[in-house]
């Protein structure tokens, strides 16, 4: 399940109904507030110094989660081109750079390929998010990842059907344990 802080008034049906490929969902807090503007500041063309500020952050988060049972690989949630050019940045690399290099784990920003454009997860209802990301990723092939422990990096994780998605095509190309690193974690409405 995700790693925010207990909130028993407000449980998520997504943590406890999920059939989720990753072990755990490691996040520095909830979308909301401060940390939600921060999140979103990420997204536009200036926010580069942000994400890595915020990626050292997560870092930090990973190491005492993860100490335990350290990863060997940091991956990126890819972003399909077009959406690339829209934004003028990749936060997801960039924080998923932050945290290898904090982590001293290589970080294969290749690994995860989109093979198409999808819709934005945040406009679909969380019925048609898995849906939605049917044979949307994949691995590249050159990669050899057979026992491998993978932390998958992201900025916000809603349903978990994107990171499910990641953790599915890492799973079935061999990795042994996917973990799931995000920014913020926000609860499905």
């Amino acid at each position: 399940g995700c790693q925010l802080p207990p909130a028993p008034a407000r449980s998520c049906p997504a943590c406890f109904q999920a059939k989720f490929r990753f072990e755990r969902c490691i996040a520095l807090g909830e979308y909301e507030g401060l940390l939600r503007e921060l999140v979103l500041r990420t997204k536009r063309s200036a926010g580069e110094s942000l994400a890595m500020a915020l990626g050292n952050a997560l870092a930090v988060r990973c190491y005492e989660r993860l100490a335990a049972e350290p990863c060997d690989l940091v991956a990126p949630i890819p972003r399909h081109w077009t959406r690339r050019m829209w934004h003028g940045i990749d936060s997801p690399t960039l924080l998923a750079e932050a945290v290898g290099r904090q982590l001293a784990i290589p970080v294969a920003t290749k690994l995860l390929v989109r093979r198409r454009a999808t819709a934005p997860q945040t406009e679909l209802p969380p019925s048609r998010r898995e849906s939605n990301l049917r044979d949307a990723l994949a691995v590249r092939p050159r990669y050899r990842i057979q026992d491998a422990r993978i932390l998958v990096v992201d900025d916000i994780m809603t349903t978990g059907s994107t990171a499910n998605s990641a953790a599915r095509v890492l799973r079935a190309a061999g990795a042994a344990r996917v973990e799931v690193a995000v920014l913020a974690r926000s609860h499905a409405r």
